[in-house]
């Protein structure tokens, strides 16, 4: 019952603050979508790809960029429901990462290496 309650007072609190400024749930995940892109852009092709010929400076400027704007962006499309769910299970608040950054990657890599 304690569980229920918390996760509906949740979910109220989420779907006041998602139209107006970013929640507290978006805030807290922020850095973790932050790690989690680094983590995804270790393993990417395309920025491999992209670059290869870059200096490390060049690289670590790019990364912190395009891990910027993917934590910038990545929660915009994300539901409160989800962030709900997020709040009360870490496996759905791995899922919900994981789909954030991947929904946001490339379009970062893209507006960052151009």
């Amino acid at each position: 019952m304690i569980k229920v309650l918390c996760m509906a007072s949740s979910v109220f609190l989420i779907n006041m603050s998602v139209s107006a400024a970013p929640s507290l749930t978006q805030k807290m995940l922020k850095p973790v979508i932050a790690y989690q892109c680094q983590q995804e852009l270790k393993d990417s092709k395309i920025w491999r790809a992209a670059s290869w010929l870059m200096t490390t400076e060049q690289k670590q400027s790019n990364q912190a960029s395009i891990c910027g704007c993917v934590s910038d962006n990545a929660m915009n499309e994300m539901g409160a429901k989800e962030l709900a769910l997020a709040l009360v299970n870490e496996a759905e608040k791995d899922k919900l990462v994981r789909k954030a950054v991947m929904n946001s990657l490339k379009g970062c890599i893209s507006a960052a290496v151009n």
